[in-house]
């Protein structure tokens, strides 16, 4: 190979280089900026802050059950037997029987259900001592999403559960799960939704008052941590895009 050949191969060689250079820099621009933009996204609050103030306690001395569609009661006549039935409360929250067509079951007590019945049959019978049972309660239920292994719906029998026990239920929480902010959501008078936050971390460190008991039909959401706001974002808005020789590690 002469001088003039080498000359033209060491300059093939240059600039078969030169594109290598350009990825280079290039690669350096883009973890830049995505890292900003991975930043601002992180920085932008999802969720509204809600501030650690557990629901109030539940009374020791639980109220009195108020029935709901699905529950089963059965229905006795001390006097007369043969007009005892059993019963469910239907979704719209009645139940019917040959003397009290359409009585009102759902939000009341056995007791107000009884008076109910008692009034319906003295217009029949001249001492009709009526007395209704809750013969099987349909389960309550409790909801947990968010941040966890298994979230959905989940049916308890029995007292109930704190918020500790319906995250096990859940499979417990992820890595990438805020356990100090966690919100419970709980519908009050009306049905209006208020939000409460509650530690997980304290709760599970055995703090006094802070693995609150959940009323039925609560809401439990664990939300993600910034860390982990900044991964989902990542794989969201730059992973689908970025050619895969270009890595930007980020890890939940």
């Amino acid at each position: 190979m002469n001088r003039s050949d080498r000359r033209a191969f060491g300059n093939e060689q240059k600039g078969a280089m030169m594109p290598n250079t350009d990825l280079a820099g290039l690669t350096v621009a883009i973890r830049r900026l995505a890292m900003g933009l991975l930043l601002s996204l992180a920085a932008c609050a999802p969720l509204p802050v809600v501030p650690e103030t557990a629901p109030p306690p539940l009374a020791e001395t639980p109220p009195r059950y108020a029935l709901q569609p699905g529950d089963q009661l059965e229905v006795k006549f001390l006097y007369n037997p043969e007009l005892n039935e059993q019963v469910t409360v239907q979704p719209d929250g009645r139940f019917t029987l040959p003397m009290a067509p359409d009585t009102v079951a759902a939000g009341r007590t056995l007791e107000e259900v009884t008076q109910s019945l008692n009034s319906a049959y003295a217009r029949e019978l001249r001492d009709p001592r009526v007395v209704v049972q809750l013969k099987n309660a349909l389960p309550t239920r409790i909801y947990v999403g968010g941040e966890v292994v298994s979230p959905g719906e989940y049916i308890n029998v029995g007292p109930p559960l704190t918020f500790a026990q319906a995250i096990a239920r859940a499979g417990g929480l992820k890595n990438s799960a805020n356990q100090e902010e966690i919100i419970i959501v709980r519908r009050g008078p009306g049905g209006k939704a208020t939000p409460y936050g509650v530690n997980f971390v304290n709760a599970a460190g055995g703090v006094a008052g802070a693995d609150v008991v959940l009323a039925p039909y609560d809401h439990v959401f664990v939300p993600r941590t910034g860390v982990a706001n900044v991964y989902l974002a990542y794989q969201q808005y730059f992973q689908q895009f970025l050619p895969s020789s270009i890595g930007i590690a980020i890890s939940p």
